[in-house]
């Protein structure tokens, strides 16, 4: 047992820990592409504040060339350090950007600019010492030629930038979806796995427990059990079944044991008349033996047959009653059960003053049961109503058939002093009784509800305290042949 539960908790520990891992990978992920999201982003920036500064540069670079202003190649020289300055700062994180045509690296093309801005103001300056005018016609075009080459590389990077955002941020929205399909199944999975480990038995060991509850004591096969860790715990639970099942065979035992202690002397006085009978009348035989003519002979022969067999049959009836055998499964005649029963009884309902009712209709349907368990049951009804009436009274017993026509209706009136409303819940508890000490076992209706359940029956009790009480019992029709469950 300590194996199994071993075995159940390190599945749900392995269940639950490939559940954190999967979780942690998905983060991991999702914390990567985030990452790079914003890097990429304030590579953007970068790009953007280096795009910003080489616009400053052309800017400058066309005042000069428009307004021959010296301080414009000073600012325009001094917007070229602050790209240069910017790009080598971000150069680890940034992928060399090259002109397509001329394959120039971005920093070498980006410092040609700075030494032709340099040459053009080195140029201007000794011109002017001179006094002479200094035309820039060449100068100018390859500023232009070089600074547009810088500027498209700038913008074509943040470009670049851009997209790969986009598509980070598609990558983030797939990976958030899938991580939801992923969990989503996941979660089905580890449900399925875990209800496949542990529901599932625990329902069966409750399903089989409410059968318990019922009186129906069939184990559970192994073949059915879904898990072989529960192996182990439903053998003890099946050992614990055959246990209750012995237990309760003995508890039928002991109150058919009670109730022939109830109805011996109603016996032995039942008895007493058929061999008084038969003792008189061979009394009789023997003195007149050579008076009589021999048809008054044979009568008297006759008499004494009679009530042997009379007796014979209490006897019988007695000992197939306290006989423990095997349920056997057979078609059972309401009427016919109920009258046997009733014969079992007769003489101690005499010895009590108990008037006897019985009301059941010919043609009502059989039912499918155990003969002797079913008369246990009705047995246990009629002395309990008797019981209930020390001073006398009636006990009417009707059958019927039940408005859905699928059970045998049978109900046992006493006119006895009833149970009170707070011990109706109780009745059917085990060892629950109202009698006095010493006159009651309180088994006999919770055995009487558990032969009624593994029958397929039902029962019920109304009752008024000192009115009476009414016993419905419902026993289902047989419909196919009568088999033993």
């Amino acid at each position: 047992m300590q194996q199994a539960t071993f075995k159940i908790r390190r599945k749900i520990i392995i269940a639950f820990l490939f559940c954190l891992l999967s979780i942690f990978l998905f983060a991991l992920l999702s914390f990567q592409v985030h990452r790079d999201i914003g890097r990429r982003l304030r590579l953007v920036e970068v790009a953007d504040d280096l795009i910003n500064n080489l616009l400053e540069v052309r800017r400058f670079e066309k005042n000069y060339f428009l307004y021959k202003e010296r301080s414009s190649l000073k600012e325009a020289l001094s917007y070229v350090s602050r790209a240069e300055q910017l790009y080598l700062k971000n150069k680890s994180h940034i992928v060399l950007l090259k002109q397509e045509q001329q394959r120039r690296s971005f920093i070498e093309m980006l410092r040609r600019y700075r030494q032709i801005l340099s040459e053009v103001q080195s140029g201007l300056m000794k011109r002017s010492g001179a006094g002479e005018r200094f035309r820039v016609s060449k100068p100018e075009e390859s500023l232009r030629t070089v600074g547009q080459q810088l500027l498209n590389m700038a913008t074509t990077w943040a470009k670049e930038e851009r997209s790969r955002i986009d598509t980070l941020f598609r990558q983030a929205m797939y990976l958030f979806v899938g991580s939801i399909v992923l969990f989503a199944i996941l979660g089905i999975v580890v449900a399925a796995y875990l209800s496949r480990l542990l529901t599932r038995p625990l329902v069966q060991m409750q399903q089989a427990m409410e059968k318990i509850a019922l009186g129906d004591f069939t184990p559970i096969p192994e073949g059915k059990i879904h898990s072989e860790e529960f192996i182990p715990l439903f053998r003890a639970f099946n050992r614990m079944i055959h246990e209750l099942e012995e237990r309760q065979e003995q508890l039928v035992q002991a109150r058919k044991i009670s109730a022939i202690g109830t109805f011996t002397s109603g016996i032995a006085h039942e008895l007493n008349n058929p061999v008084n009978n038969i003792v008189l009348t061979a009394e009789a035989l023997k003195e007149e033996y050579d008076e009589i003519d021999r048809e008054e002979a044979l009568g008297m022969i006759q008499d004494i047959m009679v009530q042997s067999d009379r007796a014979s049959e209490i006897i019988k009836n007695l000992l197939d009653f306290s006989r423990s055998e095997r349920p056997e499964m057979v078609s059972v005649s309401v009427g016919s059960m109920i009258s046997d029963t009733l014969r079992l009884v007769r003489n101690q309902l005499l010895l009590s003053g108990v008037e006897e009712v019985t009301e059941i209709p010919e043609g009502l349907p059989t039912v499918c049961g155990d003969y002797k368990t079913l008369q246990q049951v009705f047995l246990n009804l009629f002395i309990n109503a008797v019981q209930a009436m020390p001073k006398g009274g009636k006990i009417s017993t009707r059958a019927s058939l039940s408005e859905d026509g699928n059970f045998v209706k049978i109900e046992v009136t006493d006119t006895g002093a009833g149970i009170a409303e707070e011990n109706l819940p109780h009745i059917f508890d085990p060892f629950f009784t109202t009698k006095e000490v010493g006159k009651g076992t309180g088994l006999g209706l919770s055995v009487t509800y558990g032969i009624l359940q593994k029958h397929g029956g039902q029962i019920g009790v109304q009752s008024h305290e000192g009115i009476g009480t009414t016993i419905t019992v419902l026993l289902p029709v047989e419909k196919d042949t009568c088999l033993l469950d």
